[in-house]
């Protein structure tokens, strides 16, 4: 079997996150919702008439965008690479998902279990409110404090059980809580902030609601010694606000041998 790596990028808005799902709904009569990796997948059944697996860095929820999202998949015969993205970009829906770069990679490599860490980018849009981040950011009218968020941010770098800044998911057994985030950076710009997460590894909505303490913090409505409470005790019944995702952006992984930004 020959091994595909490919790099996406796409925007989110339209589709039900990656993963592929069912609404069981009895009005939609199970149909099937508008994924990325469903859109992935047919293209390459299009283009190739195999059907395979795709194997992905971290599945993003509905609404979240892409810059840099790895994944792979085998074929049992070898493509030219040129013309294998040339065919995916011509397929795909052409103003949601492109395909940046196909590659090869050992047949033992695999886009989720060998990730070492992964970085978020997060906008805020703070003062005057931009008509064109209007899908891509989060409108935050009242002026945020940038030395406070720097404060919360700070906060997160370590180890820490993330219970209370994670989804919920009574379908899916999680027994281990801890993350660890390698640094987040906070960066002025001329419509608002950048907020760069990087972790080895995150929980369900737990980018989305560090920034919404972090942007709790901006505002005055929390402090630092409430993030550390509930970063040092167990699950609590505190409603951290959670960042809407459209300001969210899958935006670099890194693996042992490449590091895709």
């Amino acid at each position: 079997m020959i091994n595909y790596l490919i790099v996406l990028e796409y925007d989110g808005s339209n589709y039900h996150g990656w993963q592929i799902q069912n609404n069981s709904s009895a009005e939609n009569n199970n149909i099937e919702l508008k994924t990325i990796s469903g859109e992935v997948l047919k293209a390459i059944k299009k283009i190739t008439g195999t059907d395979t697996e795709l194997f992905v860095s971290g599945r993003t929820d509905a609404g979240v965008h892409a810059l840099n999202q790895v994944a792979n998949f085998k074929l049992p015969f070898l493509l030219n690479l040129d013309k294998l993205k040339s065919s995916l970009n011509g397929v795909l829906p052409y103003n949601d998902i492109s395909v940046k770069s196909v590659e090869l990679v050992h047949n033992s490599f695999h886009a989720t279990f060998d990730t070492v860490s992964k970085t978020y980018l997060y906008k805020l849009n703070n003062g005057f409110k931009s008509a064109l981040l209007s899908k891509y950011s989060w409108y935050i009218k009242d002026n945020l404090n940038f030395s406070l968020m720097n404060q919360a941010s700070n906060m997160f770098v370590g180890n820490y059980n993330f219970i209370n800044f994670a989804k919920s998911d009574k379908r899916k057994c999680i027994k281990d809580y801890f993350r660890r985030i390698i640094k987040i950076n906070i960066q002025k710009k001329n419509y608002g902030f950048d907020i760069y997460i990087t972790g080895d590894g995150f929980l369900r909505h737990m980018v989305r609601r560090i920034v919404g303490a972090i942007v709790l913090c901006g505002l005055g409505k929390i402090n630092i010694e409430r993030i550390n409470y509930l970063l040092n005790t167990g699950k609590t019944a505190a409603n951290i606000t959670k960042a809407p995702p459209e300001g969210l952006f899958l935006y670099s992984i890194k693996y042992k041998h490449k590091f895709f930004c």
